[in-house]
């Protein structure tokens, strides 16, 4: 059976993936994305990638969903992340001035006087990882997230961040806080299990690979099988 994850749901509205090589973390990012494509109209969902391997989206270069070009250096990912909160505040004040709570009452109300909606933005990090050398760099990204993971939600703002190495250093305490949805695919070890599920959860260690994974949604777990994204060329 399928299973879809709501942005607009509390526990999935950001989510930190994790997989060692070959479990095929990548190729379920593209499903995911291939997924909220699909579903969404350019109008109503704009993607930002951060692809520092550069070989994960190509074929996604010049679609019309894109929020930015795709990011693919950490200067630029600083300044992505920033963008992201200044607008979640920018909409914020929006929906103040409004008197809405969140996005989809404030679109609704735009929708009454003909004006066009506010788009949800899904951002989503390849490796993070490859961003968390840097003491400066790891403290601005952190920064960010924080604040997104926090607030984010009700902006239509959602941030997917994916990592093949989810050791204690990359996958931090603010991190792990603060995107609540958890994707393991099969890790390197047990520790890497651990930390992406938090507790004592080893059983991502024991994943087949290929796109076998463990998904948690609040305190549930489940097991499920990626979709298999084969290159595509995008209209």
């Amino acid at each position: 059976k399928l299973v879809e994850a709501d942005l607009s749901d509390p526990n999935t509205c950001h989510f930190l993936v994790g997989g060692t090589t070959g479990s095929g973390k990548s190729e379920f990012l593209r499903s995911l994305l291939l997924s909220l494509l699909y579903h969404h109209s350019p109008q109503q969902l704009k993607i930002a990638l951060v692809d520092p391997k550069r070989v994960t989206f190509p074929e996604f270069e010049g679609m019309s969903w894109l929020l930015s070009p795709i990011v693919k250096d950490c200067d630029r990912a600083i300044e992505l992340m920033a963008e992201l909160v200044d607008e979640m505040e920018q909409r914020y004040r929006k929906f103040e001035r409004a008197k809405c709570p969140h996005l989809d009452a404030y679109n609704q109300q735009l929708s009454n006087k003909q004006n066009l909606p506010l788009p949800r933005i899904v951002c989503i990090f390849d490796e993070y990882a490859d961003f968390m050398a840097e003491k400066e760099i790891r403290k601005e990204l952190e920064l960010s997230i924080k604040r997104l993971g926090a607030k984010a939600r009700a902006a239509g703002i959602h941030l997917i961040i994916a990592t093949q190495r989810p050791e204690a250093k990359v996958v931090t305490p603010i991190i792990r806080s603060n995107l609540p949805g958890r994707i393991a695919l099969r890790t390197a070890s047990e520790a890497d299990s651990k930390i992406i599920f938090g507790g004592n959860n080893t059983e991502a260690a024991y994943l087949l690979g290929k796109g076998d994974l463990l998904y948690q949604k609040g305190g549930k777990l489940e097991r499920l099988q990626s979709l298999f994204a084969e290159r595509i060329v995008l209209p």
